[in-house]
């Protein structure tokens, strides 16, 4: 975690650019890029939606979740706020209960989609682009003596020949 800190130092306080702490750093750029944007290293704690736990919300949570994944398809601009689901919601559906439960449960629902769509990545190799991997291995010579040896691997994902 100290090079973590380092590196998240050098950038918030030294004012250098991702490019400079990679070198100094030796560190890969979306490595120290991922430090640098990082703030909460705690693993998340995981908030449940169930009507349960919003018992005047019951019948209106699919209303809001449908709203709310509807809102991930408009620009960020576009999107619902909580006080305005809340309006919708009395308007339009008669809802009896208060903005600060519509606001709590508005608030872990969009953190739960924003966390699924951080959950994967995509694996996309555009034509052109190759996968580069580094490493140190240990091998045995022909007298049978165990030697370092060091290894480029390079791939191209959208060659179909076999090298």
């Amino acid at each position: 975690m100290s090079k973590v800190e380092y590196i998240r130092d050098l950038y918030e306080n030294e004012g250098l650019s991702l490019r400079e702490i990679a070198r100094q750093t030796q560190k890969n750029f979306r490595t120290v890029q991922k430090y640098a944007y990082k703030g909460n290293w705690n693993p998340p704690v995981q908030l449940k939606t169930e009507p349960e736990m919003f018992p005047v919300m019951g019948e209106y949570i699919p209303i809001v979740d449908e709203w709310l994944e509807q809102d991930e398809q408009e620009p960020r601009k576009q999107r619902h706020t909580a006080k305005r689901i809340f309006e919708r919601l009395k308007k339009e559906h008669g809802y009896p209960g208060s903005y600060s439960s519509v606001k709590r449960y508005a608030a872990i629902k969009k953190d739960q989609i924003r966390k699924y769509k951080e959950s994967f990545l995509p694996l996309c190799h555009p034509p052109g682009y190759a996968q580069v991997d580094f490493g140190k291995f240990k091998y045995y010579d022909a007298v049978g003596e165990a030697q370092k040896g060091y290894a480029l691997i390079v791939s191209f994902p959208h060659c179909s020949h076999r090298l």
